[in-house]
């Protein structure tokens, strides 16, 4: 490579003073004229290059960059000469050792005294370790967007306006979106109407105040379900201290809070249910209460003979007060034995017809009581394995309800059958039930509102069926309010 004339110069008024600046700078400089032959290459250059000014001075600079270093420069130094106020080019140093070095040049116009372009400037940086921090930064960059689409839950970050930037991919995936979409505040088109206004208060409150925050609301699934998220949200620092924004995640919490919902029902039922049982208890036992102290007053000391007759009928009195008491404790315990595994089942071949007719007689003081004429229609020869504890609980159950909330009124059991399955009805004429109430009463303390002054702890017809399906029957209601109402129990028939 020879030196070419030099055809061009840099102004003299200018020259002095750069000359001056240039030849102490730590950054290496060049420059050249508008045919591209080298006028300049200070002391940081040669060092950067290893070649001496007195070889490169009057070469093409083009073609000296391209000995000592691999990268497109011509285009930049083109840029510039063609009136753009800068240009920017790297350049990797050839020989350099690993790792390579990086120089970057910022690429300058040099004017003449009338302002037109008459060559070009530049300043040479090493920039190997900025790029490494580039490379580093992008990796880095890449590991968390690769571990935030990996997680399982839905994260976000924002800038230091407040707007989002960023979504993961489990959580575009939840809404069905794209991240432009979502980005800004375009997230906020998924959020439920009603908690809207509450969700971005809390987040600009928080965000003013560089805190932490927790918050609960629904957000539109991309099947357009409304789930509940816990979104937790935190603001996020540079090494310096210098504030960047927030990152947060979001947790489906919909399972959750239905449990919740469902515990605080349960509290509800089980406080509704021990305010019940305690009246319900406590009621023969004050009967009890009274009865025996009548009987301490009859037989204090008199002179005339007692009379047996009344101390019968306070015994009467005394036993049904203790038969009330042990139906209602037998219902507690047959729900913690449901609760804990089941009820036990005894099951044995036997004949309906007689088991409805016992139990009918067994309760006709109780229909007595109550005023109700009860029929019968029984139907003989209907077998099946059942276990006849459990059946004559739930035949009881039936027509004691119905003798409560029919008084006065007639009562008809019927018993019918195809020898392939039986059943029993027992039908009252009393307050009935309309339809959205017939399903409740099965339920475990069910009870519909308007038969709650007739007593009763909610539990016979739940523990009925309970009973009924675990012998393979099924047990129904069908009624219209004011009409009374018809029970059924439905059971499998045993040919053999």
């Amino acid at each position: 490579m020879t030196p070419a004339p030099l055809g061009g110069t840099l102004p003299a008024s200018g020259r002095g003073i750069f000359e001056q600046l240039a030849d102490d700078s730590l950054d290496g400089i060049w420059a050249c004229d508008g045919e591209l032959r080298c006028l300049y290459w200070n002391a940081a250059m040669e060092r950067l290059s290893g070649l001496p000014a007195a070889r490169v001075i009057g070469y093409g600079i083009v073609e000296v960059l391209a000995r000592v270093a691999d990268g497109e420069v011509r285009a930049a130094i083109d840029e510039v000469l063609a009136g753009a106020d800068g240009a920017t080019s790297e350049l990797g140093l050839r020989g350099a050792a690993e790792p390579r070095t990086v120089m970057r040049a910022q690429l300058l116009p040099v004017r003449g005294d009338a302002g037109e372009v008459v060559g070009v400037a530049a300043t040479v940086r090493d920039a190997t370790a900025e790029q490494r921090v580039r490379q580093e930064l992008g990796e880095t960059e890449a590991r968390f967007r690769n571990m935030a689409d990996a997680a399982p839950v839905l994260l976000w970050m924002s800038g230091t306006d407040g707007l989002c930037t960023f979504f993961n991919h489990t959580w575009l995936a939840f809404t069905g979106r794209t991240m432009a979409e979502e980005c800004g505040d375009g997230w906020a088109a998924g959020v439920h109407a009603e908690d809207l206004a509450g969700c971005m208060a809390t987040y600009l409150e928080a965000f003013g105040a560089r805190r932490v925050f927790e918050m609960e609301y629904r957000l539109r699934r991309h099947d357009g379900a409304y789930r509940w998220v816990l979104d937790r949200g935190a603001p996020r620092y540079a090494p310096d201290g210098r504030f960047e924004g927030y990152i947060g995640s979001c947790v489906d919490i919909t399972e959750r809070r239905k449990h919740e919902v469902e515990l605080r029902a349960a509290v509800e039922v089980r406080d509704d249910f021990l305010s019940v049982a305690s009246h319900e208890l406590g009621t023969p036992l004050t009967a009890l209460k009274l009865h025996v102290e009548k009987l301490e007053r009859m037989l204090a000391p008199a002179r005339a003979p007692l009379d047996p007759e009344p101390f019968r009928v306070r015994a009467g009195l005394i036993q049904a007060e203790v038969a009330r008491l042990d139906h209602l404790v037998g219902s507690l315990l047959d729900t913690t034995r449901l609760a804990v595994g089941g009820l036990p089942l005894r099951l044995e071949r036997l004949e309906l017809g007689p088991i409805v007719d016992r139990v009918v007689r067994e309760l006709g003081p109780v229909a007595e009581t109550a005023q109700c004429a009860v029929t019968l229609r029984n139907r003989p020869a209907l077998c099946g394995r059942w276990d006849r504890e459990r059946l004559e609980q739930a035949l009881t159950n039936l027509l004691s309800n119905a003798f409560k909330y029919g008084a006065g009124r007639p009562v008809e059991v019927t018993v019918d059958g195809d020898g392939s399955a039986a059943s029993v009805e027992v039908r009252d004429h009393g307050v009935g039930l309309p339809a959205d109430q017939q399903e409740l009463i099965f339920q475990r303390f069910g009870r519909a509102p308007h038969t709650r002054g007739f007593g009763g702890l909610g539990l016979g017809l739940w523990i009925a069926r309970q009973s009924v399906e675990a012998m393979g029957g099924t047990i129904g209601v069908r009624s219209v309010p004011g009409e009374g109402a018809t029970f059924e129990i439905v059971l499998r028939c045993d040919a053999t």
